[in-house]
């Protein structure tokens, strides 16, 4: 299993809902912009390349983005928990679908370049009350 302490944290939101929006609509700024709800995540580094957003749990990330016609299975190299703070604010990431395998977590408000030992592994997520770290 892979520990969970990263360089930078993941992401986060509310609790419900599944992957709502693609590359187009994502936020391109991390900070002073308002919460959106979204965790954020983009197949590049420094949120490069296309994007997905989801305002609640997803257990398979080969489905998202508009009409989920957009695979981000294993893909993810940046973040951005752009979630509303309180309970269900951080996102815990899994390695497998269907929440297996390793976590980890992304607090809330937190965003970056996912680590080298995460990076193109995260395949679905579930928003948590907290992070636990």
């Amino acid at each position: 299993m892979l520990a969970c302490a990263l360089a930078l944290p993941l992401l986060a939101g509310p609790a419900l809902g599944t992957a709502t929006a693609t590359a187009a609509a994502a936020p391109a700024e991390a900070s002073g912009v308002a919460a959106d709800g979204n965790y954020w995540v983009w197949a590049d580094t420094n949120r490069g390349g296309p994007a997905c957003g989801w305002s609640g749990n997803d257990s398979d990330w080969r489905t998202c983005g508009a009409g989920n016609n957009y695979n981000m299975n294993d893909r993810a190299s940046s973040w951005w928990n752009n979630g509303y703070s309180g309970a269900l604010g951080d996102v815990r990431v899994y390695e497998d679908i269907n929440y297996g395998g390793a976590s980890t977590c992304a607090p809330n408000g937190s965003a970056g370049n996912i680590p080298w030992e995460w990076n193109d592994r995260i395949s679905s997520h579930k928003w948590v009350t907290n992070c636990g770290f």
